[in-house]
């Protein structure tokens, strides 16, 4: 079982303009998931972690990633979002990873068992939308030769799907036909994104792709012409057997 949380947009201090406060629905998230009997095996943190990408953010966001992580031992997969800056995000939660270059992709590999997490970065730097370089698609291709025992779950920010939302729908994952090439005939299982900070699902090709909700604060899905923020918080339970996805939403409450 995983537990994707995505759109934390955790700020250095104040509030977001909807009065939301993303460090105290993370806060009170974590601590539903420390309440629970389950335990996870892994997390899934699935872009815009910082809402402008600062240091002290970051800072911030490790402190509760290592109290996320000590709940059961499991790692955490953290990928960054259109909000993030690649090289304050390397330095905040990788580590010595990467090149803490900002125009060096972050994609990576992780395995649960015989169950393989490819984690992959869509962010364009100074851009809303998100693309796959043909590098990335060409090791992506390169990893999934090999297949995993249990099937492969693909983690990243922009959606390969639309958005009933239109600001949304024009800025997700360009050409996703693209990646539905790459990974055809493959063992993926499951595509995990974020951004529009509305639920949804939908499918590449004959690939299931969930949209999980935002920590930090919703979008309302029934306004098409305007993008429409509220108050409200939620992650999404993963769970995978026999390489069968099935995905649930837990509400934050505030």
């Amino acid at each position: 079982m995983f537990l994707q949380l995505s759109d934390l947009h955790i700020l250095d201090r104040g509030t977001l303009p909807v009065g939301a406060d993303p460090l105290a629905n993370l806060d009170r998230a974590i601590d539903i998931i420390e309440a629970s009997p389950s335990r996870p095996d892994g997390f899934l943190l699935t872009g815009d972690l910082a809402d402008s990408g600062t240091p002290v953010a970051y800072g911030l966001l490790r402190d509760r990633i290592e109290r996320l992580s000590g709940l059961s031992g499991a790692p955490v997969v953290v990928v960054p979002g259109n909000h993030d800056n690649r090289a304050a995000f390397q330095l905040g939660l990788l580590g010595s990873y990467g090149s803490g270059r900002a125009d060096t992709p972050i994609d990576q590999v992780h395995w649960f068992g015989g169950l393989r997490v490819i984690s992959l970065d869509t962010v364009v730097p100074a851009c809303d939308g998100g693309t796959l370089r043909d590098s990335q698609l060409r090791r992506l291709q390169d990893e999934l030769s090999t297949p995993a025992r249990d099937g492969t779950i693909l983690a990243m920010h922009h959606p390969p799907v639309s958005s009933p939302i239109r600001s949304m729908a024009a800025m997700a994952l360009d050409n996703p036909d693209r990646l539905a090439a790459a990974i055809e005939g493959t063992d993926v299982c499951l595509i995990v994104a974020g951004h529009n900070h509305h639920a949804s699902a939908g499918l590449l090709g004959r690939i299931p792709v969930w949209v999980g909700p935002a920590l930090s604060y919703s979008s309302d899905a029934l306004v098409e012409d305007s993008y429409t923020g509220r108050r409200g918080s939620a992650f999404s339970r993963i769970d995978v057997a026999d390489r069968q996805p099935l995905v649930t939403v837990v509400p934050v409450p505030l």
